[in-house]
């Protein structure tokens, strides 16, 4: 048991957490390797990834094979009945005792691995990681709940099981926050979970889940890198119970398809094409419009629930704009070790091409560039880095790229409204419903306008923060199920109804 208790001098008890395998990780920052049943196993094949913010290669990842796949399966379902069984307390304080080795005695190390397999600055990535420790102390005290019916003759209880093997399949924007997510739920609920980083940001998830092996039991969490075979390999598996993906909408209608043939459960945390509406009676412009540009280049615009559309009230607009226009010129664009910077590289050369499709189109239909431009790159970055500079259209056509597709990316449009149901309309009129913002000084009214918006999260006077205590879920073609919270843990779990008869 990976559990113990022991008494120091003055008889207080002390929990402590063995090595539940031998295995204790020297953590060699430069050296990575998929961890199956416990231990690190390299592979024949490897690849790197690449630093964003400077175009160097980074070090050599495992590209694991059909072996390594159906190995890590098997590890996970021998470990499965144990640790399905070990009480729920214990499991809780062990993802604590995990949280703290990884986030907060390892967490400078792992941010700074962060910073150079992402590119994030460095107040980004130092979110992230806090952020993931607060996904393991939020989990401590989540239970999941029984429902409890009696009459007569029986009792009925209702209860949630754990389904055994979870596929984490996670993307490259926020590799570790997104799989901690992933992992606390999952083994909180007594599942056995194996992580799949994207091939984009190996090194963070395989470190973590190499520093997890000091405290859960071996094949309870396991972690393989590799190419784009590795995917459909754990969505085909027969001995995975559910899938839980975090990624594009044209990758999770096929990971679906393919999960029917075994019918796994799946969860699909898909993409977004996120408004900001903006109400005339909002009194601060200047603070306001910082936080929506904030909300729009956070971390480059590669998130999920950032704004990708803002809609501003017709009587202040011109004010609005030109406020989000002066706060996003300011913002600083660099590496992150630079001191200052609030906007990086975007992470990959594939999605940099994407989003610099984005620019092109408005710039040959003719949309008005008021922040940013057509090259929209640093003149000091040309040669190295996938810098581009943050961009604001002003008022393209509805039925634009810009307006109508996720940019995911530093671009964003911003329109205006004459009316309420106007702004709605609009908002609505997406194949995407995963989140949304609403600014007013009228509490209430912002509040009614979000129950009418077709959407997983509405956030009132703020840009969209996902908080470990709220259901992260969309609605239309932005997913199915969800992540955090009370109905996240449920997600990872099976119903189980006892019908006990009274004997008499």
């Amino acid at each position: 048991m990976a559990h113990s208790n022991t008494k120091d001098t003055n008889g207080t008890t002390q929990e402590t957490y063995p090595s539940t395998n031998g295995f204790k990780p020297t953590i060699d920052w430069t050296s990575f390797a998929n961890i199956i049943n416990g231990q690190p196993r390299t592979s024949s094949k490897t690849y790197h990834s690449t630093d964003p913010s400077t175009l160097e290669p980074l070090w050599e990842a495992p590209i694991s094979t059909s072996q390594d796949v159906d190995d890590a399966v098997s590890a996970a379902r021998a470990a499965f009945p144990s640790w399905s069984l070990t009480p729920v307390e214990i499991r809780a304080k062990l993802l604590v005792h995990f949280g703290k080795r990884a986030f907060h005695d390892n967490g400078e190390a792992l941010t700074a691995l962060l910073q150079r397999e992402t590119g994030k600055p460095a107040f980004v990535a130092g979110i992230e990681v806090a952020n993931s420790y607060n996904h393991c102390t939020f989990h401590e005290n989540l239970r999941l709940p029984e429902e409890r019916w009696e009459d007569d003759e029986k009792v009925i209880v209702t209860r949630y099981v754990p389904m055994g093997v979870v596929a984490a399949i996670i993307p490259w924007n926020f590799p570790i926050v997104l799989a901690i997510g992933k992992i606390c739920a999952g083994l909180l609920t007594g599942n056995c979970v194996i992580v799949k980083p994207s091939p984009f940001t190996p090194y963070s998830a395989l470190k973590m889940v190499e520093i997890a092996q000091e405290t859960f039991p071996p094949g309870v969490l396991q972690v393989l890198g590799g190419d784009d075979q590795l995917g459909p390999w754990l969505v085909a598996h027969p001995g995975i119970q559910k899938i839980n993906f975090t990624g594009s909408i044209n990758t999770g209608k096929k990971i679906m398809a393919e999960c029917a043939k075994t019918l796994k459960r799946v969860t699909l945390e898909l993409g977004g094409n996120d408004v900001c509406i903006v109400c005339e009676d909002v009194a601060d412009v200047e603070g306001t419009a910082a936080q929506v540009a904030l909300g729009c280049f956070f971390n480059t615009g590669q998130m999920c629930v950032c704004t990708k559309r803002v809609y501003v009230a017709e009587k202040i607009y011109d004010q609005f704009l030109a406020a989000m226009v002066r706060f996003t010129n300011g913002l600083k664009m660099g590496r992150p070790g630079e001191e200052g910077v609030m906007v990086g590289p975007v992470q990959n050369e594939m999605q940099f091409e994407k989003v610099k499709d984005f620019f092109k189109d408005s710039w040959e239909n003719g949309h008005k560039f008021v922040a940013g431009g057509p090259e929209a790159r640093e003149e000091s970055e040309k040669e190295k880095g996938f810098f581009l500079r943050p961009a604001i259209v002003d008022r393209p056509p509805v039925e634009s790229r810009i307006v109508q597709e996720e940019q995911f990316g530093p671009i964003v449009p911003v329109l205006s409204f004459t009316s309420v149901d106007e702004a709605i309309a609009a908002a609505n009129d997406s194949v995407m419903g995963l989140g949304a913002s609403v600014w007013s000084d009228n509490i209430a009214k912002a509040e009614a306008i979000g129950l009418r918006l077709e959407v997983g999260m509405v956030y009132v006077n703020s840009f969209e923060k996902p908080d470990c205590h709220g259901y992260m879920s969309g609605h239309k073609m932005s997913g199915i199920g969800g992540d955090s919270g009370v109905l996240g843990i449920k997600e990872m779990c099976n119903v189980q109804v006892m019908h006990t008869y009274k004997r008499r």
